[in-house]
């Protein structure tokens, strides 16, 4: 029984079925629990049932939960579907400093992990932004010129490419396969197209560059790709240094517990396995350290740590008054070189995508950002 001086917490609101099935749980562990408006639930509530605890059990009973999630899979998806090799990589390149240095990355990453590479470069096609004013044959034929000199140059810059990453691949004695697609009309488009087409392990493309439409650091292209596509992207600032993935040490998984970290984080070490590289977990706890953040972390790193017992993870929460200055304290006192993260539409993390925020991150770091793509 509860008395008056007893301070009582929500966990969470759940369905009828499933507050009940939580109740029961919780009561057998000896934690004492109760149904908040229990009795309207006979009709359509949307709301859901609130599951109450005394305060003082609050972190054990999300213990629990976490737990019962875990054993029903609501976070833990079946190893059959999880992981599939990275054996295509897609790199959309437009011939700037940004692009060009993902290309280096899709060399090394492919070579480990014995990958094919596709380039594709989409040169721009005006009529796609031209409202049909005129119909004179001049116009037709400077247009039909004008689109066979672009697709001629950008032809022939695309072929020139793959001639110099294929001559890289010799003399690294690798075995790397490399072919190319070019394509005409809007570049984030034709990428996302070509995506869905090619279903690459990994898209690598620069953060800025592709025709400069934004003045966000990560582009419009790169954000509109990230949010359209199902496979991981990693966006190379166009300012970050690239020495092979030999100097590449530390890697940042920022999470904002998502319910589909466990597979992101997974995707991640088994990208990275080829590679000596040491791997964090971090959240940024705005405030104060809550308890139901380490009851997360607990839980995703017992997750993590079933599935790859012999795969050192460092799990940190931190403190700050910003996610930004707190992922930018932890990522230079602890020299991370990637920072991972997955792309959700809701959360902290999920302003990662506005062009302040972006901006802010890229520019203050100006290392790779990895995204995985949440199912949901």
């Amino acid at each position: 029984m509860y008395t008056q001086e007893e301070k009582i917490a929500v966990v969470a609101r759940y369905s009828n079925s499933r507050a009940l099935l939580l109740q029961s749980k919780l009561m057998a562990e000896g934690i004492e629990c109760f149904l908040a408006h229990e009795n309207l639930l006979q009709g359509a509530v949307s709301s859901g049932v609130e599951l109450r605890v005394k305060a003082s059990d609050l972190e054990s009973a999300l213990r629990i939960i976490e737990r019962s999630k875990s054993e029903h899979g609501i976070q833990k998806e079946s190893s059959i579907i999880a992981l599939r090799s990275v054996r295509k990589i897609l790199v959309p390149v437009d011939f700037s400093n940004a692009s060009l240095k993902s290309c280096g990355y899709a060399l090394a990453l492919a070579a480990k992990l014995k990958a094919d590479i596709k380039l594709l470069h989409v040169y721009y096609n005006p009529v796609i932004d031209m409202a049909p004013f005129d119909t004179s044959h001049a116009y037709q034929v400077n247009l039909t010129n004008y689109l066979h000199e672009a697709e001629q140059s950008a032809r022939h810059q695309l072929t020139n490419l793959v001639k110099d990453l294929k001559n890289q691949v010799k003399k690294s004695k690798s075995n790397t396969k490399i072919t190319y697609s070019l394509a005409n009309g809007l570049a984030a488009d034709e990428i996302i197209a070509l995506s869905r087409k090619y279903k690459p392990g990994l898209i690598i493309l620069g953060s800025h560059g592709i025709g400069h439409q934004s003045e966000s650091l990560l582009g419009s292209v790169t954000a509109k790709v990230i949010s359209k596509t199902a496979a991981p992207v990693l966006a190379i600032p166009e300012k970050s240094t690239f020495k092979g993935f030999d100097s590449l040490k530390n890697i940042l998984y920022a999470t904002d517990f998502d319910k589909s970290d466990h597979i992101a984080m997974s995707k991640l070490i088994n990208l990275l396995h080829p590679f000596d590289v040491k791997l964090f977990c971090a959240h940024i706890s705005i405030g104060t350290k809550k308890s139901w953040q380490k009851v997360k972390m607990e839980n995703l790193s017992q997750l993590i740590g079933n599935e790859f017992k012999k795969v050192p993870i460092h799990y940190d929460l931190v403190v700050s008054d910003d996610v930004i200055n707190g992922l930018e304290m932890y990522m230079r006192n602890n020299s991370i070189d990637v920072i991972a993260l997955t792309n959700h539409n809701r959360g902290v993390l999920a302003r990662f995508f506005t062009p302040s925020i972006t901006k802010m991150l890229l520019k203050r770091v100006n290392k790779p950002l990895l995204v995985f793509k949440s199912p949901d």
